[in-house]
């Protein structure tokens, strides 16, 4: 009986340090987090939403959020 718990106590161990390596280990970042990849936002005209710059929908010079604000502000 005594070395059932102290098997069963030394994989808890194991399964403990096991998940604190993985919790501070640099490779547990999340992928957004490593791209360097970074966006102007802008504010849309209309309504206000800040949006990414590669989703803004463009109306002589004035950016909005989407296709329907730029029709409602026009």
């Amino acid at each position: 009986m005594f070395i059932l718990r102290l098997v069963i106590l030394l994989v808890i161990v194991a399964v403990l340090l096991w998940l604190l390596k993985r919790m501070f280990s640099p490779e547990a970042e999340p992928e957004q987090l490593k791209s360097d990849k970074s966006e102007n936002m802008l504010q849309c005209k209309y309504c206000g939403v800040h949006v990414p710059e590669s989703s803004i929908v463009s109306i002589n010079d004035e950016p909005y959020c989407c296709q329907e604000h730029a029709d409602l502000d026009q």
